[in-house]
């Protein structure tokens, strides 16, 4: 079973810096990839954003899924073939099954980790995802549900209480994404596009939770991109960094830089 946990991506070519090559020895086949999005009102934003971009990037860098539809067919159809590749609410639980079973590769999207974790829950394809045996890859709130505990600190109009949920538990660890700071020493406040996490809520949670990973996709001023990965294959870690991505480690007793001597680099 191989996992991979993002917080985000290098938007111009998410799977290039050496991703795909993983990619390309890990995938079993390449007849199917599957996205699950959070909630039936994110639908729309990844058929038309995300599956173009993520699909480009994968053929860009050697990966060709088979279900991906050719950029000549016209535009309403490709539309139309984009759909059948996301998990809806509007699907029997059995339709769902089915395609999560049979999919070489599973991307579990963004957006708020628990309109996803309900509409999965609601689904009942919790149990596909803790027992599918390929790869299976979640991005900030997809991530989260894949972890331990899906981790929200007060930090927005939209977010402004501390809400800590069971994830799926899958490796044994928590992520929390968007954490985007190029300092070696975390600080006290973030400021992420207006949404301000503390430093002081991220160990509360830790000492009442447990430790967790801090994961970032910062984007710098001349547009490149600092990226930090946590990979699992069956149940062993492995940690990646594109450009100068950093991975942070929040305990009960303060945030420091996870270094761990084996870390890898994924290089362009």
């Amino acid at each position: 079973m191989i996992r991979y946990y993002c917080s985000g991506y290098d938007v111009k070519d998410a799977f290039g810096h050496g991703l795909a090559d993983m990619l390309k020895t890990e995938l079993k086949d390449t007849k199917s990839i599957i996205y699950i999005p959070a909630g039936e009102e994110r639908v729309e934003k990844v058929a038309n954003k995300f599956i173009p971009s993520f699909e480009s990037s994968f053929e860009r860098n050697g990966i060709h899924f088979e279900n991906t539809i050719s950029k000549e067919t016209d535009e309403k159809k490709q539309l139309e073939e984009r759909k059948k590749r996301i998990i809806n609410p509007s699907m029997t639980t059995e339709q769902a099954i089915s395609l999560l079973e049979n999919a070489s590769m599973i991307m579990i999207t963004g957006g708020d980790p628990y309109i996803l974790k309900d509409m999965c829950e609601k689904m009942g394809i919790l149990e596909t995802l803790k027992k599918y045996d390929g790869v299976l890859m979640g991005y900030s709130a997809g991530a989260m549900l894949m972890s331990k505990k899906i981790i929200i600190t007060p930090c927005s109009d939209e977010y402004p209480e501390f809400h800590i949920e069971d994830g799926l538990n899958l490796d044994g660890i928590s992520i929390f994404p968007h954490n985007n700071t190029t300092e070696d020493e975390y600080p006290e406040v973030l400021d992420i596009g207006g949404e301000v996490y503390r430093k002081e809520d991220n160990i509360k949670v830790a000492q009442e939770y447990g430790e967790f990973y801090l994961l970032q996709d910062n984007m710098n001023d001349d547009m490149s991109f600092d990226v930090s990965i946590i990979k699992s294959t069956n149940g062993n870690l492995e940690y990646y960094t594109e450009n100068n991505g950093k991975i942070w480690l929040a305990t009960s007793e303060g945030i420091e830089l996870f270094v761990p001597e084996l870390s890898k680099r994924i290089k362009r």
